[in-house]
C-alpha cells in the first residue's frame, strides 16, 4: 500500500484516447506537456514519425488543458475523465464541381517527374561499369585501372561542382546529381584498386578496392558539405573489411574465420551507434531527471541549443544515424553468410543469429532509414542462408530452408496487417531482452566459427 504522501503526488485519472482507453496514475508535479509523451506511448500511438504531429491532453468538455501546467496547479481530482487527441482537426475534405479537377486532385501529382529513379538508374549503369573493367584479362589490366581511376576522378570533381551550385540554388535538383555523381565515384575507385593487384588470393585486391573506396567516399564526403548516408556507410564498411584483409594476408587466418569475426563485431558494436552518431553531430547529451523539478530545469540548461541550431544538427545526427546503422548492417550481414559457407555448424548457426538480431533491432529506430538498412540487410542475409541450404546435397537443408521462409513470411504477413504497434510494454521489453541474449550469443558462436575453442583445448 502507498502513503498518504505518495498518493498525493500522483492523481488516478482515466484517459480516452482515439483508439485506447487506459486507467493511469500520473504525477501532479509534471506539466501536462511532458505527460503527452508518456501517454502516447502506453496506448500504442507512435510517438514520432516522417511527420509528426502534435497531441494535447483536454478535459470531459473538450477544453484543452495548458501544456505548461502541471496537474496540481490545474486541480485535477481523482478519478477525472481526461482525452487524449491530435492538437490540429482533421482538414474538410475538398469539394470539386468540375469532374477534370476531381481527377487531378486524385492523381496524386503522378505526372511530375521523380528524378530519383533517374539517379538510382545512373549508379546502377556505373555499378555495372566498374564491374566490368574489375573483371577483365590480365593483359589490359594497366589499362582499365587508368580508365577506373579517372573516371572517379572525374565523378568527385563532378560532385564538387554540383555541390557548389546546389549551395547557391538552396537545393534541388542539383544536389541530387551531386550525391548521384559522388556515389557513382566509389565502384570506379573500387575496380581501380580491384585490377591493380591482379593475384590467386581475393584478400589483396579486395584490401586495394576497400581502401579506395573508403577515401574516395570520405573526399566526396568532404566535397558535398552535406551528410550522404550512403557515402558514410561505405566509409564505415571500408575499415572493418580491410582490416579483415589484412588479417588474411599477413596472418594467413582462414577467410571464413575472419568474416566470422568481423560479423560478431559488428553486432556487438551496434548499440553504441547512436551515440557516436549524436558526438559527431554535436548534439548534447540528453538529461535523464530523477523528479518533477529536474524536469523543469532541464528546459534552461546552459547547453541548452537554439530550435534552429538544435533541428539542424538533429538532421546531422540522423544521417549520420543512418550511414553508421547501414555500413555496420551490411558487413554483418556479407560477413554472415561467408561465415556459413564454412562446413560445420558454427558458422551457419552464427549467421542464422546475425539475421535475427539484424530484423529485431529494425523495430527500435524511428527513422525509417536506418530500419528499412537493418531490415533490407536481414532479408538478404536470409535469403543469401536459403540459397546456401538448397546448394547442400542433402534435402534435409532443403526442407529446413523451406520451413524457415515460410516461418518468417506468415508473421510478416500478420505485422504488415496489423495498422498499430503489435505488443505491450511488457512483450517489448521482452524482445529487447531476447535481442541482447543473441547479441551475447554471437560471441561464443563466432569463437566456435574461428575454432579457437579446440585450439584452447589443445594448449
Amino acid at each position: 500500500m502507498r502513503s498518504a504522501a505518495q498518493q498525493a503526488q500522483y492523481c488516478r485519472l482515466t484517459v480516452l484516447a482515439p483508439g485506447a482507453r487506459v486507467d493511469v496514475a500520473l504525477p501532479v508535479d509534471v506539466p501536462v506537456a511532458e505527460l503527452v509523451p508518456m501517454l502516447l506511448e502506453l496506448v500504442g500511438e507512435p510517438l514520432f514519425g516522417l511527420r509528426p504531429e502534435p497531441w494535447r491532453l483536454s478535459g470531459a468538455a473538450g477544453a484543452p488543458l495548458p501544456p505548461g501546467a502541471t496537474l496540481a496547479q490545474l486541480g485535477v481530482p481523482d478519478g477525472e475523465l481526461l482525452r487524449l487527441a491530435p492538437d490540429a482537426p482533421p482538414p474538410p475534405p475538398p469539394v470539386f464541381d468540375d469532374p477534370v479537377d476531381a481527377l487531378a486532385a486524385s492523381a496524386g501529382g503522378a505526372g511530375t517527374p521523380d528524378r530519383r529513379f533517374a539517379a538510382a538508374a545512373v549508379l546502377v549503369v556505373a555499378a555495372v561499369a566498374a564491374t566490368l573493367l574489375a573483371t577483365g584479362p590480365a593483359d589490359g589490366a594497366a589499362l582499365r585501372v587508368a580508365v577506373s581511376a579517372v573516371a572517379g576522378a572525374a565523378l568527385v570533381l563532378l560532385a564538387a561542382r554540383f555541390a557548389r551550385r546546389a549551395r547557391a540554388s538552396t537545393g534541388g535538383p542539383a544536389q541530387l546529381a551531386a550525391r548521384a555523381a559522388a556515389l557513382a565515384a566509389v565502384p570506379f575507385t573500387a575496380a581501380a584498386g580491384w585490377a591493380a593487384l591482379p593475384a590467386a588470393s581475393p584478400a589483396g585486391p579486395l584490401l586495394l578496392a576497400t581502401a579506395a573506396a573508403g577515401v574516395v567516399a570520405a573526399v566526396a564526403q568532404l566535397a558535398l558539405r552535406v551528410v550522404a548516408p550512403a557515402l558514410v556507410a561505405v566509409v564505415v564498411a571500408a575499415v572493418p573489411v580491410g582490416s579483415g584483409a589484412v588479417a588474411v594476408l599477413r596472418f594467413a587466418a582462414p577467410p571464413t574465420a575472419v568474416a566470422a569475426a568481423v560479423a560478431a563485431l559488428m553486432v556487438v558494436v551496434g548499440p553504441l551507434l547512436p551515440r557516436a552518431a549524436l558526438r559527431l553531430s554535436g548534439l548534447p547529451r540528453p538529461v535523464v531527471p530523477a523528479d518533477g523539478s529536474e524536469l523543469a530545469d532541464a528546459d534552461d540548461a546552459p547547453d541548452l541549443l537554439p530550435p534552429e541550431e538544435f533541428a539542424e544538427r538533429s538532421d546531422l545526427a540522423r544521417g549520420y544515424l543512418a550511414g553508421l546503422v547501414g555500413g555496420c548492417a551490411a558487413v554483418a550481414a556479407a560477413g554472415a553468410l561467408v561465415a556459413a559457407t564454412d562446413g560445420g555448424w558454427a558458422g551457419p548457426t552464427l549467421a542464422a543469429v546475425v539475421v535475427a538480431v539484424l530484423a529485431l533491432r529494425a523495430r527500435g529506430f524511428a527513422d525509417a532509414a536506418p530500419s528499412r538498412t537493418l531490415l533490407g540487410s536481414a532479408v538478404i542475409g536470409l535469403i543469401g542462408l536459403a540459397g546456401l541450404a538448397l546448394a547442400r546435397p542433402e534435402p534435409q537443408a532443403r526442407i529446413l530452408a523451406v520451413g524457415v521462409l515460410l516461418v518468417v513470411v506468415v508473421p510478416g504477413l500478420l505485422a504488415v496487417a496489423r495498422s498499430r504497434p503489435a505488443g505491450s510494454p511488457v512483450s517489448r521489453r521482452a524482445v529487447d531482452l531476447f535481442d541482447g541474449l543473441l547479441c551475447a550469443a554471437t560471441v561464443p558462436l563466432a569463437f566456435a566459427a574461428m575454432d579457437l575453442f579446440r585450439l584452447l583445448r589443445g594448449l
